[in-house]
């Protein structure tokens, strides 16, 4: 039997379907399905909204987790499965849980309290295929610059991987399957 691989995308629930990370989200989905992911995300509009879209445009799973204590159980209209939580503690847990690969995108508050509880997780996890985080965009470049250089220790620094575009992401998913 297979064993299903897990990416779990971490993103706003922003409005603009114009953005440029909209766009790169939704070519990231697709990528992601291409490469054998089933998909899970939180569930509701912006970057999530844009990863489902992606996902289903390949003829893939997309799994959406929502949460009673965020709001709506409802989740966008893309998503092949919703599976709703009460809290919010419940939804990280299985956002992060057997997931082989994270992608943080573009986001707030809610982006950076899931990433950063995911980091804490995976640099604890001390076996030979731990899962990576790949943050997409320069944005990230200033915002992690600043961490390594004043609170992240430098035998943390690897944990870290800021790619450009969808295109760079793909080339790194496939070099680290090429390792396995």
């Amino acid at each position: 039997m297979k064993k299903i691989k897990y990416a779990t995308l971490f993103g706003g629930a922003g409005k603009n379907k114009e953005s440029k990370e909209y766009k790169e989200t939704i070519l990231i989905g697709s990528l992601l399905s291409r490469n054998g992911y089933v998909v899970k995300n939180g569930g509701y509009g912006g970057m999530m909204e844009a990863v489902s879209n992606g996902v289903v445009i390949e003829g893939g799973k997309v799994i959406g987790i929502t949460c009673k204590q965020v709001g709506s159980e409802k989740g966008n209209e893309f998503l092949s499965e919703t599976i709703v939580t009460k809290k919010l503690y419940q939804r990280l847990e299985l956002l992060i849980q057997d997931t082989n690969l994270f992608i943080v995108q573009k986001g707030g508050i809610g982006t950076l309290s899931e990433v950063f509880l995911t980091l804490d997780i995976i640099r604890k996890d001390k076996s030979i295929h731990r899962p990576e985080v790949f943050f997409i965009g320069d944005v990230w470049n200033d915002i992690i610059g600043v961490l390594k250089s004043t609170v992240i220790p430098e035998y943390e620094h690897n944990l870290f991987k800021v790619v450009r575009d969808g295109e760079e992401l793909e080339k790194n998913i496939k070099k680290n399957e090429n390792k396995s």
